[in-house]
């Protein structure tokens, strides 16, 4: 996609270096394994002591080659990190007068006006499709989702408690979440309208509402199946699945976009 920055694909290069250069290797004695000591990715979901299905893990978003953009060589998205649309026919995307026009705009700046390429916050659920690990950590009540992109969390709150009327609204939004079954289906309102949903621009409202139902399909894969629900920017609501990896024996390191950033200068 020429309507991306270069500048934000060229961070990545630094960004998606392998985490075990930094970590040493320490087996988890959880993840079950082949004769050979391959982990067992296909292996049952965990379940946690509570019952639930045990979403706990490093994981990674995966790649496919309909993610790679035009122009960069060696290197591989999520299409969701490109296009939220990606699966869908151009009709199901049917945008409100403002954004329609919004959309084409920034499509012609080439990505220039991209927040992520100022370091701006990515937001949800675009951080969910970046090229970096995250990391879920499962409780009863309480669920933390910590991101090796700019070092930012998530909290899910399982306790029954709802966002205040009003919440000053933020780039992560406000997450509550239930169980229904296996799948653990998270909502999440109170968002700010300055980030974007992917690197093409698709725009969205401070009235977006956010679900997301997460499912782990056994021990080493995940999908999130993730419906963005906002009337103010598109007629009907739009619905795409990620998946994701278990990244085994692994963790996260530190990452600031803004650290030694020189890009931006440079932009005209």
């Amino acid at each position: 996609m020429k309507a991306i920055s270069a500048a934000v694909f060229m961070s990545f290069l630094v960004m998606t270096d392998p985490a075990s250069a930094q970590w040493s290797k320490v087996p988890d004695k959880t993840i079950p394994r082949n004769r050979d000591g391959a982990p067992n990715l296909s292996a049952r979901a965990p379940k946690a002591a509570d019952g639930k299905t045990d979403l706990s893990g490093v994981w990674q978003p995966d790649n496919d080659p309909s993610g790679k953009p035009d122009g960069v060589e060696q290197m591989v998205f999520s299409r969701y990190f490109i296009n939220v649309a990606a699966d869908m026919k151009p009709e199901t995307v049917q945008f409100q007068p403002w954004a329609a026009a919004l959309f084409k705009e920034r499509l012609a700046s080439e990505g220039k006006a991209d927040p992520m390429a100022r370091c701006k916050p990515t937001g949800v659920p675009a951080i969910n499709t970046i090229p970096l690990p995250y990391k879920i950590i499962q409780t009863p009540k309480l669920i933390l989702i910590l991101y090796e992109e700019n070092t930012v969390f998530r909290q899910v709150f399982l306790d029954g408690r709802q966002p205040v009327k009003d919440a000053e609204p933020r780039w992560m939004g406000y997450s509550t979440g239930k169980w229904e079954g296996d799948t653990l289906v998270v909502d999440t309102v109170g968002f700010n309208d300055k980030h974007w949903l992917d690197r093409m621009g698709h725009p969205h409202s401070d009235a977006m509402r956010l679900t997301e139902r997460i499912r782990r399909r056994d021990f080493g894969h995940l999908e999130i199946a993730t419906t963005i629900d906002d009337p103010k920017t598109y007629a009907k609501p739009l619905t795409y699945t990620q998946t994701l990896t278990l990244v085994p024996d692994e963790d996260l390191l530190e990452y600031f976009c803004s650290e030694n950033e020189r890009d931006v200068q440079l932009f005209k």
